[in-house]
């Protein structure tokens, strides 16, 4: 193992990895019988989740036709969810810190599959929107996942099931894009939400089941409402200027005008939190660590995958004649995307085995440029089918471990009474790298830069630009491991 890899590894705090010297978490240790139900039942929860965030990719064309929505009022079907998520993942989170992350936990997990139930009766767009919306409360699934496998959990097992959990974020997406597109061709749009639910309502009973209450209570703190308002506010502020932008006009005042009252608002935020004793965002833990590089790397890995998603799908569907499809059945598409949510598992399985053998730097390092290595597979021959599938399935690969050392790199260096806002906070920052990646990619395929040229140009230029985006994640992992390779609060260079 190289001094690098080995100082980023001894510079964690020991007091922070996952509770490994909290006395508190001792007896939840003891009594963890089943290991393997336990994670199961954590992995199956965020999978749920996961599985909802764009299962309705496929059917959003279906879903405008039949609810007599605007292309602007369809694309709000899956930017409510992401809008709602990155608001509720760290304020659910920190509950899940005061409260105990199991019993908020399942009340997350039982909000959402009455929401998913009332979206497949909606009959409205704005009755489906509302049920979207809610949905997002499930992105503090991941969260608080990770805090209970964290508290629970030892050494190996947990960092089992950090790559098992982190793996279902990717997979579940992946998984999303074919089930829906298979049940929007033969069902209805309804049976997607059908279909989500009883998953839903599967997961939530093997958390009851598998998931053992705690032997120690949590400790009641004051909720630190000024906080979650503005964080709130903020995080709307940003990700409407960041999702509205192409549709207002990324120049508009209403466009900069949103952006600027979000940045004020997380400005405000911070000043309120340094004077907060228990703040929702402790933004004090980003002088400790380097939280601010691990988002930069999240930030990556969230916006990589979904430049895929929205841009894939149109080539692969778009017809022939257009000079860069390959006329494929919405059902066929999907499955040409399997393989790379089969890859994006295995990343994120693969990724302890990773850090034993290297490090949690180098593994830090090889998730952004294995997804470099794939985007730009993807953007030299973005018209070939057989390229396009292996390319994406390399990619899926690095994202897959990204998501989990981004995880386990989190985990590693929050407090552990914050584990669940921490991963929380981390969630936004991810979710946001997401909500940016379709307006992106709108902008450049209707770029006027790009007329007249080859009609495969565009989505080049997209695919280029997940390239760009895993190098700056490649560029903050360096950073990651040169910030390591000083020795940190008594820590000795190998």
């Amino acid at each position: 193992m190289s001094t690098v890899s080995t100082t980023l590894d001894e510079a964690v705090p020991a007091d922070s990895d996952g509770l490994s010297s909290s006395a508190e978490a001792a007896p939840e240790r003891a009594a963890m019988r089943h290991p393997a139900r336990f994670t199961l039942a954590l992995s199956a929860v965020v999978f749920a989740f996961s599985l909802m965030q764009t299962l309705v990719v496929p059917a959003l064309p279906t879903l405008g036709r039949e609810l007599h929505a605007t292309g602007q009022g369809t694309g709000w079907i899956l930017t409510a969810f992401l809008l709602a998520g990155a608001v509720l993942a760290p304020v659910v989170g920190n509950l899940g810190d005061r409260f105990g992350h199991r019993r908020v936990l399942l009340t997350t997990v039982l909000v959402f599959a009455v929401a998913t139930l009332t979206a497949a009766a909606a009959p409205t767009l704005g009755v489906l929107l509302v049920a979207r919306v809610v949905q997002g409360v499930s992105t503090a699934t991941f969260p608080l996942a990770l805090a209970l496998a964290s508290a629970r959990l030892d050494g190996a097992r947990r960092a089992a099931a950090f790559g098992w959990i982190a793996g279902m974020v990717g997979l579940g997406a992946g998984i999303a894009l074919v089930v829906g597109g298979v049940v929007v061709d033969t069902l209805s749009w309804r049976w997607l939400f059908v279909i989500g639910a009883a998953l839903i309502l599967a997961s939530a009973a093997m958390v009851a089941a598998w998931v053992p209450r705690a032997t120690t209570p949590a400790v009641a703190r004051p909720t630190d409402w000024p906080g979650i308002v503005l964080l709130a506010g903020g995080l709307v502020g940003i990700l409407l200027a960041v999702s509205q932008g192409g549709t207002w006009g990324w120049g508009s005042i209403r466009t900069l005008g949103t952006a600027a009252a979000g940045l004020v608002l997380l400005a405000l935020l911070v000043v309120v939190e340094m004077r907060t004793a228990d703040p929702v965002a402790d933004v004090r833990t980003f002088r400790h660590g380097p939280l601010a590089l691990i988002s930069l790397l999240t930030l990556a890995v969230g916006f990589v995958p979904y430049v895929c998603y929205v841009a894939l799908p149109l080539i692969m569907q778009a017809p022939a004649s257009t000079g860069y499809g390959q006329g494929m059945s919405v059902t066929v598409s999907a499955l040409a995307m399997l393989p790379s949510a089969v890859m994006v598992f295995l990343g994120g399985r693969l990724t302890p085995v990773l850090v034993a053998r290297y490090g949690t730097g180098i593994t830090a390092l090889v998730a952004p440029a294995v997804m470099a290595l794939g985007a730009i597979g993807l953007a030299l021959w973005p018209t070939a089918p057989a390229a396009v599938v292996v390319s994406f399935a390399v990619l899926g690969f690095g994202n897959g471990i990204g998501y989990a050392i981004c995880a386990q790199l989190v985990m590693a260096w929050s407090p552990p009474s914050e584990a669940g806002a921490a991963t929380g906070l981390n969630s936004v920052v991810r979710t946001i790298g997401s909500a940016s990646a379709a307006p992106v990619v709108a902008a450049l395929l209707t770029a006027d830069a790009v007329a007249g040229h080859d009609p495969a140009l565009p989505y080049s230029a997209a695919f280029w630009v997940a390239a760009a985006a895993s190098l700056l994640g490649a560029v903050a992992a360096l950073a990651l491991i040169a910030k390591s390779s000083r020795p940190a609060r008594g820590s000795h260079a190998a």
